[in-house]
């Protein structure tokens, strides 16, 4: 199924003519009855794998429920979803888990000092600080500089202790914050993927990550997983006059 086919999978789903156009009225619509989900029966179909562990469940809805701790930066636009999903499966080895860039201490030293170092604001000294920042999470966030500015977002010291990018929800929110924000690279999904009707589109988007590398392996996984996305109706809860709280 190509990514038009997917789109109007999912209009069909919200009731919009699917017309493979993942413009305003789609979105709307979804944001007004419906919350996103994820299917894996058809992940194991899409990606012809015969079983999924649990850790793997686990990850997928860890990244859902950050997924929906962040709709005011369009976190539930399918599109968007598909493409974080995509990065996560690349950067995790597959496993959907937080983890830490393979490499020993040696491999590391590479960004402890020169250029590499000055980019990621690590110090110019030979002090450690390549290792101590190497890549972890479900994007790899690498470098004080980046450890720094997920600090001051998410008010966790991650420079103090930087291994707090492991906990399974702290590096869902950096992966969806550094996504839709543009913290990683100053560019944001948004001025790459529009209506996902241009395979362009979902190559480009890596930019928002890191450049070029592997951009489209990762736009292949993307379409995919726009294949998996599920739409759930949310039924308006009633609300008790007395208090003004959900029955």
């Amino acid at each position: 199924m190509d990514v038009k086919e997917s789109v109007k999978a999912l209009q069909s789903k919200i009731g919009v003519e699917p017309d493979g156009y993942w413009g305003g009225l789609s979105q709307e619509t979804l944001e007004d009855s419906y919350r996103l989900d994820f299917d894996f029966t058809e992940f194991k179909k899409v990606f012809k794998v015969s079983s999924i562990n649990q850790g793997f469940v686990d990850g997928v809805n860890g990244l859902f429920a950050a997924f929906n701790d962040y709709k005011e930066l369009d976190s539930n636009n399918p599109l968007y979803v598909a493409y974080m999903l995509a990065t996560a499966y690349h950067e995790t080895a597959f496993t959907m888990q937080a983890i830490t860039e393979y490499g020993g201490v040696r491999y590391f030293d590479k960004y402890d000092t020169g250029r590499l170092a000055e980019r990621l604001g690590n110090t110019p000294e030979a002090d450690g600080d390549g290792y101590k920042y190497r890549g972890r999470g479900h994007v790899m966030i690498t470098g004080y500089g980046n450890y720094k500015k997920f600090t001051d977002i998410l008010g966790i010291d991650l420079v103090k202790s930087p291994d707090l990018a492991l906990d399974p929800i702290v590096s869902a929110k950096i992966l969806t914050i550094g996504s839709l924000k543009g913290t990683f690279t100053t560019r944001r999904l948004s001025q790459y993927i529009k209506y996902g009707l241009n395979y362009n589109e979902w190559v480009n988007a890596r930019r928002v990550i890191n450049g070029t590398d592997d951009n489209k392996a990762i736009a292949d996984y993307a379409i995919k997983f726009l294949q998996c996305i599920e739409t759930v109706a949310v039924q308006d809860s009633a609300v008790c006059e007395c208090c003004g709280q959900s029955i």
